[in-house]
């Protein structure tokens, strides 16, 4: 999860009153959950789920004309409507969304947040999501399949990110017949588009959106390392989490979740377990 420095400090953004991800508007309307489910009663008393990210990694949640966007925010917003509440999205700095979430300043998180043992000791995690990284090639090129692939590359990754030490790990294991040269660059999309790299590495929604975006561009093979995204909830909320859950799998069941993956352009993101503290 990357953050960007002109939304720290930013708090507060919108409140998206009983919003469904197809434009709807007015009050929160339910599909059936909201009568079958048990709500701590702060939330049901006060008909609104407070959700936290650091709103700062398109597809998944930035900001487009003063409003929070993307995958993320489209996906709160049902789970909010079915449950029979509004929603409000707000911006908090990533290092402190657990934290919040903990003191029940918020209800949930959704920041792009990989579900790992590590986190599932401060809360409980709704997986909603396989994200990994990807690797990028100009459309048309020879298919590149994994790590061992880039051998004999030129790849290109952005400064200062993990793929720096990915793929000089990587270089350090490749034969001398088929070196793996590096190219670090604010943007390496454009190294690839302009022939001084044959590669890109990038977060998978990161590589979706621009690949959308970017005709000349493709993905080449199955995602590196993928693991779930969570919804973060407090362990003292088990009823919330188990409420969200359920939303989340009527979601599933009724083709609303895959409409959204296919509007953010994620299908290759797919994950229908539902699972609580699925991630290692």
């Amino acid at each position: 999860m990357r953050t960007s420095a002109w939304l720290v400090g930013l708090t507060t953004l919108v409140l998206v009153t009983g919003c469904s991800s197809a434009g709807q508007s007015g009050r929160a309307v339910t599909t059936g959950v909201a009568d079958s489910v048990q709500l701590p009663a702060d939330v049901r008393s006060g008909g609104t789920l407070t959700v936290g990210s650091d709103i700062s990694y398109p597809p998944m949640e930035s900001m487009e004309n003063g409003k929070p966007v993307g995958f993320d925010v489209d996906l709160a917003g049902e789970i909010a409507r079915r449950l029979g509440l509004r929603l409000t999205f707000i911006h908090v700095p990533f290092d402190s969304l657990l934290d919040e979430v903990q003191a029940h300043k918020i209800d949930a998180a959704m920041a792009s947040m990989t579900d790992k043992a590590a986190r599932q000791q401060q809360a409980d995690f709704v997986d909603y999501l396989n994200a990994g990284s990807s690797i990028v090639i100009r459309k048309g090129a020879p298919t590149i399949n994994g790590m061992a692939e880039l051998c004999g590359h030129t790849v290109a990754v952005q400064t200062d990110t993990m793929y720096v030490d990915m793929v000089n790990e990587q270089a350090a294991k490749c034969p001398k017949s088929a070196p793996l040269r590096l190219v670090t660059a604010d943007a390496p999309f454009d190294e690839v588009l302009a022939g001084r790299a044959d590669v890109d590495m990038d977060d998978f929604p990161v590589a979706a959106a621009k690949v959308a975006s970017t005709p000349e561009l493709a993905i080449s093979g199955e995602q590196i390392e993928a693991a779930p995204y969570g919804i973060a909830i407090a362990k003292d909320r088990r009823a919330l989490t188990k409420a969200v859950q359920t939303t989340l799998y009527q979601l599933i069941r009724d083709g609303s979740y895959d409409k959204l993956l296919q509007k953010w352009k994620l299908p290759e993101g797919s994950l229908k377990t539902g699972a609580i503290n699925g991630g290692a």
